[in-house]
């Protein structure tokens, strides 16, 4: 979190209270059952906790954590249900809602949270906090929009990213679970199954083996020890790692190529998937003891990856989790996990087509961490009126419009392309690929 000081370099900032712009309010208790499926978000401390019929903010609709992850802000477009978890605005003061956003991502508020056991934040301890804004509203728009500009960006990303996955676990679905492709079945330990289809394990070291842990020495590695705390399947939120200087007292092993690395605890599916092209965490990092690592034979490295994706691995992991304080599977007991491996035939054809969605998930995780390191850099300079916004000289209102139509064409020209898995291959490894690069090039890339 970043402290900004209360000074600017431009004479039309105006320093006042965090309460003169805006006025902060308990949410509203909603237990999990009494939500009724609606389209309203229930916004809790850590974000979307669920859905309801009913909504208590209109959008945009800004929350920071009450108790739980204290202090944390967030941000809904759509009118919203403020669970009591949170503090909500239910008043902005002739300043622009998601300026406001933005400059709480840079006051530590977690510092006015007061109680020992429960930590929590009150609204008449945060509303006196001093800051300094721009007086025309307009300049705050404009400081807000330009960060807008890269969250959306980040967003388009994150989007095309979850669509190419529901494409893998559908073809996965189809072709491994349903046995769509597969005439003949015959009985095995796991039920029916495609007749020269195999039941294997991950501690059998024919398709995959349980990497060991304990490393001592961490003079080789260079700046972070990834740990449990990863929001995408890919690793690209840099700011929860471990550096060095934390460094705890053993890890597991350095990431080797064709090596999966899921959580250990219960209900997690964080996921990191290492192939020969990912450089930068086969030279730099080290896994914790919350991760257990998988070394995939070649040809079922994306056969297990997707696998791992699946509620079926999810189910089987939370079965074997153990633990009084935090329940976790162990690596002797990730050893005795069962699933099915198809034909090399089969195995063939869903490589040609997972190796390039899945390339193309990496390198747009890269461009959004690329993208959260530009916005998290622009926004202490932008919020403290280091650079001057009124001196730059685009036109926005144009570059999000043209933006979001592109979005738009993407989704509606690819709306039916994976309907049927059976006959469209040729067009998952060539069109969609083609188009995701015509398409979001010149704003990604």
């Amino acid at each position: 979190m970043i402290n900004l000081s209360l000074n600017s370099k431009n004479s039309n900032w105006i320093t006042c209270t965090l309460g003169d712009i805006v006025t902060f309010k308990r949410g509203y208790d909603l237990p999990k059952d009494k939500m009724n499926k609606g389209k309203y978000p229930v916004v809790g401390s850590n974000g979307i906790i669920g859905y309801h019929d009913e909504f208590t903010t209109e959008s945009p609709g800004i929350t920071i954590g009450r108790s739980g992850n204290v202090g944390n802000p967030f941000i809904v477009k759509e009118d919203s249900w403020s669970h009591n978890t949170t503090l909500f605005v239910e008043k902005f003061k002739n300043v622009d809602p998601y300026f406001v956003y933005y400059y709480l991502k840079t006051i530590d508020l977690k510092q006015f949270a007061g109680g020992s056991a429960v930590p929590t934040l009150n609204r008449n301890h945060i509303h006196p906090i001093d800051i300094i804004i721009p007086s025309d509203i307009n300049e705050q728009k404009k400081i807000s929009t330009l960060l807008l500009t890269i969250d959306e960006k980040i967003g388009v990303c994150e989007s095309i990213n979850n669509h190419l996955e529901e494409v893998m676990l559908k073809i996965f679905n189809s072709w491994f679970v349903k046995f769509e492709l597969s005439n003949e079945l015959i009985d095995s330990k796991l039920g029916l199954i495609p007749k020269g289809w195999k039941v294997d394990y991950f501690g059998s070291k024919k398709s995959c083996s349980i990497i060991g842990s304990g490393i001592e020495n961490f003079d080789d590695f260079k700046i972070y020890i990834a740990t449990a705390d990863v929001d995408n399947s890919i690793i690209t939120n840099y700011e929860t790692l471990i550096t060095m200087e934390d460094k705890p007292s053993r890890a597991n092993m350095q990431p080797v190529p064709k090596s999966i690395w899921f959580a250990k605890m219960i209900d997690s599916r964080k996921l990191i998937m290492v192939d020969d092209y990912s450089e930068e965490l086969l030279n730099n990092y080290i896994f914790s003891t919350g991760f257990c690592g998988l070394k995939c034979v070649d040809k079922y490295f994306y056969y297990l990856w997707t696998f791992l994706l699946t509620d079926a691995f999810d189910n089987i992991k939370n079965n074997f989790c153990t633990g009084t304080t935090m329940q976790a599977i162990n690596n002797k007991d990730t050893k005795l996990i069962e699933f099915v491996i198809p034909n090399d035939e089969l195995l063939f054809r869903f490589n040609s087509i997972a190796e390039p969605i899945y390339k193309e998930i990496y390198y747009n995780n890269i461009e959004i961490r690329k993208l959260q390191k530009l916005r998290d850099t622009l926004l202490p300079m932008l919020m403290s009126g280091e650079i001057d916004i009124t001196k730059v000289n685009y036109d926005l209102k144009r570059i999000i419009r043209k933006f979001i139509l592109t979005l738009l064409n993407y989704l509606y020209e690819n709306k039916n392309y994976f309907k049927n898995t059976k006959s469209n291959e040729t067009l998952l490894k060539s069109r969609t690929i083609h188009k995701i690069d015509k398409y979001f090039t010149k704003f990604i890339r």
